[in-house]
């Protein structure tokens, strides 16, 4: 299974929480919650991040009306349970 295809998974499956931080960005770039999900669902993995201690985060871009949305995510250490950590429009 390819991760654009486990991450979508979880999403269908429920298995996904929000940051309060990407919840905050969200609305700060007039994006609802719902957004963020369909960009996950229909989005493409954009970056790669494998660097980071806490676990490889992926950039999965989508684009909602007339603009591209970013979204990060990882999952968790016993891959579980899909962590969004922020979200943001592509200027």
């Amino acid at each position: 299974m390819s991760t654009i295809q486990r991450i979508q998974r979880a999403i269908l499956e429920g298995n996904y929480e929000f940051t309060d931080h990407a919840i905050e960005e969200a609305y700060a770039d007039d994006l609802s919650l719902q957004d963020v999900v369909d960009v996950l669902l229909q989005g493409d993995i954009d970056s790669i991040y494998t660097e980071d201690p806490r676990g490889t985060r992926y950039v999965v871009r989508g684009d909602i009306d007339d603009f591209e949305v970013d979204v990060v995510c990882r999952f968790r250490s016993d891959e579980t349970l899909l962590i969004i950590i922020t979200v943001y429009r592509v200027d």
